[in-house]
């Protein structure tokens, strides 16, 4: 039966030697599964942004220069006398 191979660390956080199923690289943070709970319950930082998409305003977001889309008049069913 395979084995998985275990790796002795220190946590990040807390300081706890644990022990995790993969090699740590060098200069990211390790967890002990403790702290590692904490820190997959939090949301990404990227999500505390305050930008909020609205579409009646989507216009002023493309820039000075831009003037709309070009579009052809709509061919008229009717006839003009």
């Amino acid at each position: 039966m395979f084995q998985k191979r275990m790796f002795e660390v220190k946590c990040t956080d807390c300081g706890k030697t644990a022990m995790v199923p993969f090699k740590p690289t060098v200069g990211k943070p390790v967890y002990c599964q403790t702290c590692f709970t904490k820190h997959s319950s939090k949301p990404p930082e990227s999500a505390h942004t305050n930008f909020s998409f609205d579409s009646k305003q989507a216009w002023a977001r493309r820039g000075d220069g831009w003037t709309g889309r070009k579009e052809e008049e709509p061919a008229s069913i009717f006839r003009e006398s």
